[in-house]
């Protein structure tokens, strides 16, 4: 049974009208990697803050290994928080930057040296302790802020966007030094993230949150193939999965989604499904991730449409096709693959893979859990 390193319980913040955080609860499993992933401004790093201790919350109370600290002060909570600057002192040598915590607490000068050499060896820091701290480049700036908190051995290290100033290949290499030193370490590490690609590589679970509300909590691959609601369906994920809405009706025998004028079958899609009528004459909305979408030149498949546009991606096409006027998808092909602007291609879609929402709640619809038709 997995051990509960941190608990979070009907977490509320206000700042002023704002309403920053909204009664949000969720459990870190001890040595996890456990992201808090959403847009700007959605309350992830006022939840980390408050995890910190550098901001109270209004309501609820925070757990870290089964004591109540939500009143207790930062430094006495044993966990270290990484800002996104990383925060180096740059007139100090990279061994003092590390040392200062254990400085700070006025540790042995015997511990202080063996703690760093070894954090300095595990972090590759070891050739530029000498060096000052503004002398050397991000990647190690990075590391060293990471130092500083792995000095003091914390039960919690927080992290808030670290990789954000990195260029692309440096928050490449930093991504995977974060996964390796984890994984030896076994800590228990909180991240806040609004890069769903960086929290998907780093998770072992994901808390997706919007608008100061927790939307869904679970693995890269639940929140990935079972997304609870559209707005997780369109944040992972990318490119961002298609969205065809309208109503379900049955129309000449078949099931179909109208809307505005637009008829589009839906009757190889949906029909096997169980519990389908259920959702008979309600406004839903279908998702279907592009790399689930099949191309076939020869015009063979669920649907029918044009070809608009193709972008290249490593050695995929990132196919646009016009279905209607309005309504527009993107599906993944085979670089090899060849087509044209202009060309009337099939689109096939395994219906396993389709998933199903309600138009005017978001929420996601399990077909199987609603019962037969």
């Amino acid at each position: 049974m997995k051990k509960v390193k941190l608990e979070v319980k009907n977490i509320t913040k206000r700042f002023g009208d704002l309403l920053a955080v909204n009664n949000v609860s969720f459990e870190v499993y001890e040595g996890e990697t456990f992201t808090l992933l959403g847009p700007s401004g959605c309350g992830k790093t006022t939840t980390l803050r408050i995890i910190a201790g550098l901001e109270k919350p209004d309501k609820g109370r925070v757990f870290i290994g089964g004591r109540d600290v939500t009143d207790v002060p930062p430094r006495e909570r044993n966990v270290c928080l990484v800002f996104q600057e990383y925060a180096v002192f740059p007139h100090m040598t990279v061994y003092d930057n590390i040392a200062f915590g254990l400085k700070a607490r006025k540790e042995p000068e015997e511990l202080i040296a063996r703690r760093v050499r070894e954090v300095a060896e595990l972090l590759g820091l070891t050739s530029v302790l000498n060096t000052k701290a503004s002398k050397v480049g991000l990647s190690e700036k990075q590391r060293i802020a990471l130092g500083r908190c792995l000095v003091v051995e914390p039960e919690i290290l927080l992290l808030d966007e670290p990789l954000t100033l990195a260029d692309a290949k440096i928050r490449e290499t930093m991504r995977r030094e974060l996964r390796r030193l984890q994984r030896e370490l076994k800590i228990t590490m909180i991240y806040v993230t609004h890069d769903q690609l960086e929290a998907m590589m780093l998770s072992d679970r994901i808390a997706v949150m919007n608008a100061g509300r927790l939307l869904q909590v679970g693995t890269p691959r639940e929140i990935y193939e079972k997304p609870k609601n559209l707005f997780v369906a369109y944040f992972i994920g990318s490119p961002t999965i298609n969205l065809i809405e309208g109503k379900l009706v049955r129309k000449d025998g078949k099931l179909v989604l109208e809307k505005e004028g637009l008829v589009l079958d839906a009757t190889k899609l949906l029909e096997e499904a169980k519990g389908v009528g259920k959702i008979i004459g309600r406004e839903i909305v279908i998702g279907i991730r592009p790399e689930d979408i099949q191309i076939d030149p020869s015009g063979h498949g669920v649907w029918k449409g044009e070809v608009e546009l193709f972008e290249v991606s490593g050695d995929q096409l990132i196919v646009h096709i016009k279905l209607a006027e309005e309504t527009k998808i993107r599906a993944m092909a085979p670089f090899s693959l060849r087509l044209r602007t202009g060309d009337i291609v099939g689109v096939a879609i395994n219906p396993d893979k389709v998933h199903v929402f309600d138009r005017k709640t978001g929420e996601r619809i399990d077909l199987l859990s609603i019962g037969e038709a």
